[in-house]
């Protein structure tokens, strides 16, 4: 059998990009013909830069957010990233050797900056040409660099989304409305039952001061009928911090590093967290409704007026904000917004969008 490589391209600046690359190419198993490798080729060439760049990101949303909208806005208004492109010439030259190494059959971005240079690298007649996927991760507020980017075929999670590219300058021709690439493991959960309740169970995944964090919970663990499930992730600290919080011991369950995202999604009834784009995307595929803790300005800006589009879910950035929304969603009137916002999210759930994913792009290449 003749296999054909596929070329999948991320990068580390939030967890969308990773995510929906990692979903891609998990989705492919079921292609015999078909060879994924996923490349962080930004990282690859320049580790301890993509380090500092990564720690610098994730400083700036955390800590200092305006400064990440004001260079969302910079990006998106001036012509910046096309004075930054001299600069790039290690990756380039580093994707053109893979490429040319390679020779693959279709290569898949889900970082607008690889498609540029790729696209060029062709052009030129450098790397032998093949069909490129731009996969989107951000939704109905997107930039300039990805509306301007090269690609044949431009995949999307959703209609708003095609459509505000459209208007940003995209050729509707190559754009396919294909959902976001969630792990192909939302498929078979969304057919399990909706967890019984009451009790209610919540999953958190906090951001922002301890103090803020030690009030949803201490909150959320004072209300009657509420389950409660925190995942600190790689934030060390918070997790021993929560761990000395004063509140009865079992009052809630309390993780650190999870690599059954999906799986925690489906036992819970809501999410609490932050607008990442993965994340939100999760939580529409298993029709979980989401309460919006933390935003990051820029590119999660699109994904708080997604939810509010669906009308499932709300937004809630303080503990007392927070607090009422879960008391008016889940315990007034028998929980009749938490109902009302999941009957929506049943409406737009796309468990299957990494298998139509890989599926698109296999078909493109036969």
């Amino acid at each position: 059998m003749n296999t054909q490589k596929v070329l999948i391209f991320t990068t580390g600046f939030g967890d969308g990009h990773n995510s929906a690359a990692r979903n891609v190419r998990d989705a492919f198993a079921s292609h015999d013909a078909i060879s994924p490798e996923v490349h962080d080729t930004y990282a690859e060439v320049s580790p301890r830069t993509a380090k500092v760049l990564q720690f610098g990101y994730n400083l700036s949303i955390q800590r200092v957010p305006i400064s990440w909208k004001a260079i969302f806005w910079i990006y998106d208004k001036t012509p910046l990233f096309d004075w930054m492109m001299p600069t790039l010439g290690k990756l380039e030259a580093a994707l053109q050797r893979l490429l040319d190494e390679k020779k693959p059959s279709a290569v898949v971005t889900t970082y607008p900056v690889y498609n540029y240079l790729i696209h060029r690298l062709m052009e030129q007649g450098k790397v032998p040409r093949c069909p490129s996927f731009m996969v989107v991760t951000d939704s109905i507020v997107i930039n300039r660099v990805w509306n301007r980017a090269p690609a044949d075929w431009v995949l999307v999670a959703n209609d708003s989304t095609r459509d505000a590219m459209v208007r940003g300058g995209v050729e509707p021709t190559k754009i396919r409305v294909l959902g976001f690439p969630v792990s192909p493991r939302f498929e078979t959960l969304a057919q399990q039952p909706l967890p019984a309740g009451p009790p209610w169970k919540i999953l958190y995944l906090p951001s922002g001061s301890r103090h803020g964090v030690a009030s949803v919970v201490r909150g959320l663990t004072s209300l009657p009928g509420i389950q409660l499930t925190v995942v600190t992730g790689r934030h060390q600290h918070l997790h021993a911090f929560l761990k000395r919080l004063d509140v009865p011991v079992g009052a809630f369950r309390l993780l650190g590093w999870v690599d059954n995202m999906p799986e925690l999604l489906t036992e819970n009834h809501l999410f609490i967290g932050k607008a990442g784009g993965a994340i939100v995307q999760e939580t529409l595929a298993i029709a979980r409704p989401m309460i919006i803790s933390h935003v990051v300005a820029g590119q999660e800006e699109g994904n708080v007026k997604l939810l509010a589009n669906l009308q499932a879910g709300t937004l809630a950035t303080t503990p007392e904000a927070i607090l009422g929304a879960v008391k008016h969603a889940m315990l007034d009137q028998g929980g009749a917004e938490w109902k009302r916002w999941r009957e929506n999210l049943l409406r737009v759930s796309h468990p299957a969008a990494a298998r139509e994913t890989a599926e698109f792009i296999v078909n493109k290449v036969k």
